[in-house]
């Protein structure tokens, strides 16, 4: 093909596909390979070009490849290492290996023509219908030349993110293994089941993205993918090997150079859904072909609903003209190339011939947040260690706990230490033993050794004094609390979370250390906060009291919006450099916690995509007569966001001190008409939540209104 018309068919099938993106938003788009390769591509100016190079080479290969057709012809099978990343949180998600076992089986049997629904298959296509023969091995030998089933699990909150910063938690060489990551939710749309990354878009610094991403109820056919037939990996899969939808570019200009550059799979105007067999939505289905890529179709036929790359319920194939795409891509990329070698075989325990070993099993404990308790309470822990045989024997060891030691699978025990424990399993089978050990698990509070609250004031200017005293929770495990000498508002250091460049949905906590009010009159926290939104981002800082050794928590303050910010947007990495990046927010008690002697002040910042937050002075404030006003607490807590409303939803929260009755909140436009009503009625002693569809509004400005009788609180929100 003519080099500079390959350029502008290549361009053609991007800008087409740019629009079928915006068509499919539209419908139910449970795939979101094509949202991520446009971001790629509009991130990357040189992307489009080096495609078009690919493009070149996988035609060059197509024509020399020995595959010459269908099923009959039996070229070497190439077999693919898989490990399964399994993300849950607390057990949610978990699957059992029979489950992520079946998953292997179905996409097997679909890329080797195995599936009982080939009969499914109508005449028109079964001459196309082709093995790929490409089998999928889950590994027996790690990266590190270790025993394994091919399974890791991993227990973190950002299975309900789903994006490339999962992939970070868990990742096996990509040019050795085809890593699977499955999770609870993907945020990258409400209906993503799955994705995966095109072989074009990987160099040597990302290649650690190459794979596919998959929710756990999508894998397998059984367990809790029983509702499903487990195509959404086989999918994905197609993508991971440079399989491209066959509503790429709408109808196209011709099959071998627009939509997804295979001749044998008709094109489609749109993405179908469901299983209409009269769908026929483009008439140019014999435009195109070459001796490499030859088209078989010599009139019109119907859209292949059959095709796995397409969104419909009746997929049942891969056609020869795919198999083949998918053998030279083998060729063009080298990390698939070095992915199916004899010595990748070896190395990863997937050779024909090898001999499956009994691995030593890995502990697992199930919770692995930390736990907050009293002296005297109990804890109880939870096992689910796996691969390899029947667990033989449970050694557990708690110190600062009676007892100290436990032999049993899920025990129980009574801390009598004050202080932070770690905790260790060790489990054994017939393989061997693994352990354990997890720092600082269980923070035992003593109320008898809390800190007096008159006078209480941490700057946090002692590194040994941060870690000791404050616990640091991170479900996520990508970014947490820390202490940092980069900036405060007084003294040396401060306390903050790096943010910058986190996606959002992810929540971390700071913990204060137990603090006694009861000699304090009128006592309300206070603290200095440094804060700096970017553009579109919906950060907030709740903060909570708990009087009981953290079993359970008083929301008292949510700062998001114009309450947390301490400047104008910053899309920079914010560093706050003079005392006018601070601000001083002020939390108050009520007469429960005013009483306790044992109060535990948490911090918990819920990222919605902006920039780093920084506390300092932390402190009990009680030299005033009276605590915070009841307006000024209300004040600082009412916000609305995403602001502006982009997506048709604006969230509204606010804390209320005093009970109010008669209150009303409403939205006006920019005349001050009154065009929608929220709520009315009494509010009570809470933090209040609402949640409002704008989808009626027009775009432009209006203004939110809290009115409680003896306040008016008002906030701008622009609709989009």
């Amino acid at each position: 093909m003519n080099m500079k018309n390959n350029m502008k068919n290549f361009l053609l099938v991007v800008f087409a596909f740019a629009a079928t993106l915006s068509l499919n938003a539209q419908q139910t788009e449970w795939c979101a390979t094509d949202q991520l390769l446009q971001k790629y591509i509009d991130a990357n100016p040189g992307a489009e070009q080096k495609m078009m190079e690919d493009e070149a080479k996988i035609a060059a290969f197509s024509q020399l490849s020995v595959i010459k057709g269908g099923q009959n012809t039996k070229a070497p099978i190439i077999t693919i290492p898989v490990v399964v990343h399994v993300i849950h949180y607390n057990g949610i998600g978990n699957i059992t290996k029979q489950q992520i076992d079946d998953g292997i089986r179905v996409i097997n049997e679909d890329f080797q023509m195995l599936n009982a629904d080939t009969t499914n298959t109508r005449a028109i296509f079964k001459s196309v219908a082709a093995d790929s023969q490409i089998e999928f091995k889950l590994a027996n030998i790690d990266p590190n030349g270790e025993c394994t089933e091919g399974v890791e699990r991993v227990n973190s909150f950002t299975t309900y993110v789903g994006d490339n910063s999962t992939k970070a938690l868990s990742y096996w060489p990509a040019n050795e293994y085809l890593n699977v990551w499955l999770v609870n939710s993907i945020s990258l749309g409400p209906t993503t089941l799955g994705y995966a990354v095109i072989p074009s878009s990987i160099n040597t610094s990302n290649i650690s993205r190459f794979g596919l991403v998959c929710k756990h109820d999508e894998w397998g056919s059984i367990g809790t993918a029983n509702a499903t037939d487990g195509r959404t990996a086989t999918h994905e899969i197609g993508h991971s090997f440079n399989l491209r939808h066959p509503f790429q570019s709408g109808c196209g200009t011709g099959c071998n150079g627009s939509g997804d550059f295979v001749c044998d799979t008709p094109p489609t105007s749109a993405p179908t859904f469901g299983c209409n067999y009269t769908n026929n939505t483009c008439s140019n289905d014999v435009t195109g072909g070459t001796a490499q890529n030859p088209n078989p179709y010599s009139s019109n036929v119907p859209d292949q609903l059959e095709n796995y790359m397409s969104y419909d319920d009746c997929v049942s194939l891969f056609t020869t003209g795919q198999k083949t795409r998918m053998h030279s891509s083998f060729n063009v990329f080298w990390f698939l190339n070095n992915m199916r070698t004899n010595a990748n075989l070896i190395a990863t325990g997937t050779n024909n011939g090898y001999v499956v070993q009994n691995c030593p099993p890995k502990a697992y404990i199930i919770d692995v947040q930390k736990k907050l308790i009293c002296v005297g309470g109990q804890a109880s822990f939870s096992e689910d260690s796996y691969q390899g045989n029947t667990i033989t024997a449970y050694n557990w060891s708690f110190p600062g706990a009676n007892p100290s030691t436990s032999t049993v699978a899920n025990p129980t025990v009574t801390y009598i230490t004050a202080g932070k424990h770690d905790v260790t399993l060790i489990v054994t089978n017939n393989g061997g033993s693994d352990t354990l050990v997890i720092q600082d698990y269980v923070n035992v509070t003593n109320p008898a050794l809390a800190n007096t609250g008159f006078g209480y004031n941490d700057g946090f200017e002692s590194f040994l004094g941060f870690i000791s005293d404050w616990v640091v929770v991170d479900p996520t495990k990508n970014s947490k609390w820390n202490r940092t000498q980069s900036a405060s508002f007084s003294g040396n250091a401060s306390a903050y979370l790096a943010n910058y460049g986190v996606g959002a949905n992810e929540s971390d906590f700071l913990i204060s250390p137990p603090i006694d009010l009861r000699q304090v009159v009128n006592p309300r926290f206070a603290f200095e906060v440094a804060f700096k939104s970017q553009t579109g981002s919906s950060d907030q800082l709740w903060c909570s009291i708990s009087t009981n050794c953290g079993q359970s928590w008083t929301t008292r303050g949510v700062l998001s919006g114009s309450t947390l910010n301490t400047g104008t947007l910053n899309s920079a990495n914010f560093i706050p450099s003079s005392a006018s990046d601070w601000k001083t927010v002020f939390i108050t008690t009520t007469a429960v916690m005013r009483t306790s002697n044992n109060v535990l002040f948490r911090f918990e910042f819920k990222s919605g995509g902006g920039n780093n937050i920084y506390i300092d002075n932390f402190r009990v404030d009680g030299a005033s007569s009276v605590g915070i006003s009841d307006n000024e607490l209300l004040n600082n807590s009412f916000t609305a966001f995403p602001n502006p409303v982009t997506e048709g939803k604006l969230n509204i929260n606010f804390m209320v001190d005093n009970a109010a009755d008669n209150a009303k909140l409403f939205v006006t436009n920019m005349v001050g008409q009154q065009v929608k009503e929220i709520y009315s009625g009494s509010l009570n002693n809470d933090p209040y939540f609402f949640e409002m569809n704008t989808n009626d509004l027009s775009a432009g400005v209006y203004f939110v209104t809290l009115r409680t009788g003896s306040q008016n609180i008002t906030r701008k929100i622009i609709i989009q």
